[in-house]
């Protein structure tokens, strides 16, 4: 029989998926590299305390000498609020492929489609957002804090180094750890209030294959004798940059068997120096040590970061909104106890 066809044509096939970016994941949202403490609407008090004690010669009779000093301060976290919204306008995807699936009649634009595949982005791309600021980003009143601090080359200063990488971080609208580590207003600091943190500082440099043993010997020798000895959940770890990681399997992978006694490990997940459990983060330049539970996430609800609202815009309009707000910040105790590698 014959066959006719009237209209254009067009040799394009149309691949099946859509193609869809990458997004980084998210441990600290899941409780696995930093403490999350929630219930905390717009700030939270948190208490640090001390025991130090003198011994005397024997007494057998009336006390007569106070040698037991206690401490307890108070600190105030304020959390920062801030949101992610947008408008969808689904008329523009009228001639894709996303129109097959619109209901039909003139006012239904909405694609289950687009939904499934597209907007089901907006989530994950928060979560990534959201982790990198929690390792890397300063308000624009910390930055200029920072900034405004003398730096110098011993312990209780900061280095002009760090200083500029400060500088250079993103912009955010709450401190990540190693911003709040620099500064913060603790009251458990030897100079209690707003200044520089009390962290352990070991100057560093640019970490490549050549060095990366050596500089990760001056992190470990940094961390206090105290520390280095608690074990399971109270032992310390190296949070770091997640380049580090390849740098330390190229540098295995170059010298060998030997190395090991540095670097022990097999994944992403699993390695260690010195049997210090290495956390792979998005700490950029910077280098972190310490217990995991002196370092924490502070917010209101953790599904917070998930709880994305989608609703059809008001007055008759065929657009839909979204919204999704949050509500944390970082906060560091037991500050003298922590190493910043480059602080």
């Amino acid at each position: 029989m014959a066959l006719t066809y009237t209209g254009t044509k067009t040799e394009k096939g149309e691949y099946a998926e859509i193609v869809q970016d990458i997004y980084a994941d998210s441990p600290t949202f899941r409780g696995e590299t930093i403490e999350l403490v929630e219930g905390h609407k717009s700030g939270m008090e948190i208490y640090e305390s001390s025991a130090e004690i003198t011994f005397s010669d024997a007494n057998y009779g009336q006390v007569t000498t106070d040698n037991v000093a206690l401490k307890t301060q108070k600190s105030i976290v304020n959390l920062k609020t801030f949101n992610v919204e947008g408008i969808i306008d689904e008329t523009s995807l009228l001639g894709t492929r996303f129109e097959r699936s619109m209901k039909a009649g003139a006012f239904e634009v909405v694609s289950d489609e687009f939904d499934q595949k597209v907007l089901i982005q907006v989530q994950p791309a928060v979560g990534a957002k959201l982790e990198s600021w929690v390792w890397n980003g300063a308000t624009v009143a910390t930055k200029a804090s920072i900034a405004a601090l003398t730096p110098g080359a011993g312990q209780g200063s900061i280095t002009a180094a760090a200083q500029t990488k400060v500088a250079a971080m993103p912009t955010t609208l709450f401190d990540s750890v190693t911003a709040t580590m620099i500064y913060n207003d603790s009251q458990s600091k030897v100079v209690a209030g707003a200044g520089l943190g009390d962290y352990l500082k070991v100057t560093g440099t640019t970490v490549t294959t050549a060095n990366i043993v050596a500089e990760y010997v001056k992190i470990y020798n940094a961390i206090p004798n105290d520390v280095l000895v608690m074990t399971g959940d109270q032992a310390p770890v190296i949070f770091a940059p997640k380049g580090d990681y390849k740098l330390i399997k190229s540098v295995n992978r170059v010298q060998g068997v030997a190395l090991q006694e540095n670097f022990v490990g097999n994944s992403f997940n699993d390695m260690y120096f010195n049997d210090v459990k290495i956390i792979f983060v998005d700490l950029v330049d910077f280098r972190i040590c310490g217990q995991k539970n002196n370092f924490k996430l502070v917010m209101d609800l953790l599904s917070d970061s998930s709880q994305l609202i989608i609703e059809k815009e008001a007055n008759a309009s065929t657009r839909r909104i979204l919204k999704l707000i949050n509500t944390m910040n970082t906060w560091v105790v037991k500050q003298k106890y922590n190493v910043l590698y480059n602080g």
